[in-house]
């Protein structure tokens, strides 16, 4: 066990000396996977772990007070969805904003997703505007259908 907590230490410090908190993701791109993942899995804990601002997820500090409602909405929109990551398009501190491809039963949007470094060193979901991913159940506009294949 010993000899385990030395290695781990010398990995932490061989990576820059920072260890991602367990439960972030170590980058923006990361932290939007698990985020989408756990909305594929209808993990609203999960989605509340990976949400949050600098000081921490909403799951960790209770911020916001309505944080399991928002969760709930944003699972609402989300659900059955995808993402690409097509490049972070801006960094400002440590906030990071990710351009996507949406896609959901054949209709992709390009949504902008940020991202934010907490105070801990890992990265976390800050904002979406889920009304640009389209209202779930509603048909698709012809300009932003995909065709099926």
């Amino acid at each position: 066990m010993r000899a385990f907590a030395l290695l781990f230490t010398i990995a932490v410090l061989a990576c820059g000396g920072k260890a991602v908190p367990v439960g972030m993701e170590a980058s923006p791109d990361a932290a939007l996977s698990a985020f989408m993942q756990a909305v594929a899995d209808s993990n609203l804990n999960r989605m509340a772990q990976l949400w949050g601002a600098e000081k921490g997820s909403a799951a960790q500090t209770g911020q916001p007070q309505d944080y399991q409602r928002r969760v709930a909405v944003m699972y609402a929109y989300l659900r059955g969805g995808s993402v690409r990551v097509l490049g972070e398009v801006e960094r400002q501190g440590a906030r990071s904003v990710l351009a996507t491809e949406f896609s959901r039963d054949n209709c992709v949007k390009r949504v902008p997703f940020t991202m934010v470094r907490t105070g801990q060193g890992g990265w976390l979901l800050y904002a979406v505007d889920i009304t640009m991913v389209g209202v779930p159940g509603t048909p698709c506009p012809s300009e932003q259908r995909r065709p099926p294949g």
